[in-house]
């Protein structure tokens, strides 16, 4: 079905014209919307994986969705706007996802107990976080697209900065609050073990896309991030009379 958007309260459907009645809801209204920038959003980030942020086009991500072109620009300027769009979604996702994950190292960390290797511990810890962080083709072509796009256009590489800030700083928190419920600190600055962290990640994951065979996308990660957790960290010091 193709939709777009015609003057007045019209909405063209199919090609035809569709009157909508005066007192339609504006909550329906606004669902309605929502849902068509919805699938807008998950057609450009089919069409980017697929085709590159500067191979798709407009076109092709309104042919995707089943929308007019007057559907897409009733929700997005241009592009670009798309982009920003999708940086900021997908971003709110992963922190969701790691929200989620964080209740796990809690379960991780109270079935650990008093056990005196922690490698075991962190290796229950790294799996549970790796399993909340996509790590199929299609996520890894889309945030590739977007971070190398991000470099080229100043408008998305603010928006890019600005949601991965929030995602590096979430990773942070779920780092030390993560440790400190296994009786661990950092001795590194934090920032430098969330880079590291995100770093094994990111290069797991891009290892098994370009080889092409399969191959599973967290299992550098899976083997790492234990002993870098470990090598970051050291059991906390309990202060005397605390």
């Amino acid at each position: 079905m193709m939709v777009g958007r015609m003057p007045g309260g019209a909405v063209e459907e199919n090609g035809m014209s569709i009157e909508r009645p005066p007192g339609e809801s504006t909550g329906r209204t606004t669902r309605r919307r929502e849902a068509t920038r919805e699938r807008v959003l998950d057609a450009a980030r089919d069409v980017f994986a697929e085709r590159g942020v500067f191979g798709g086009t407009v076109e092709e991500i309104c042919a995707r969705a089943g929308f007019t072109r007057g559907a897409f620009y009733s929700n997005f300027a241009d592009k670009d706007a798309v982009l920003r769009a999708l940086i900021a979604r997908e971003h709110e996702r992963l922190l969701a996802r790691l929200d989620a994950a964080f209740d796990l190292v809690g379960e991780a960390s109270t079935a650990a107990g008093t056990d005196p290797d922690p490698r075991a511990t962190m290796a229950s810890i790294a799996d549970r976080l790796l399993r909340s962080v996509p790590a199929d083709r299609l996520f890894s072509l889309v945030q590739s697209e977007l971070e190398i796009h991000a470099v080229r256009a100043p408008e998305v590489a603010r928006a890019f900065r600005a949601a991965d800030a929030r995602f590096r700083a979430r990773v942070a928190d779920f780092l030390v609050r993560g440790l400190a419920r296994l009786g661990r600190e950092l001795v590194v600055p934090v920032a430098d073990a969330t880079d590291t962290m995100i770093a094994i990640v990111e290069r797991s994951n891009r290892r098994a896309l370009l080889r092409g065979d399969g191959s599973d996308p967290n299992a550098l990660a899976a083997t790492m991030l234990p002993l870098a957790m470990l090598a970051v960290s050291r059991p906390r010091e309990t202060v005397a009379g605390g």
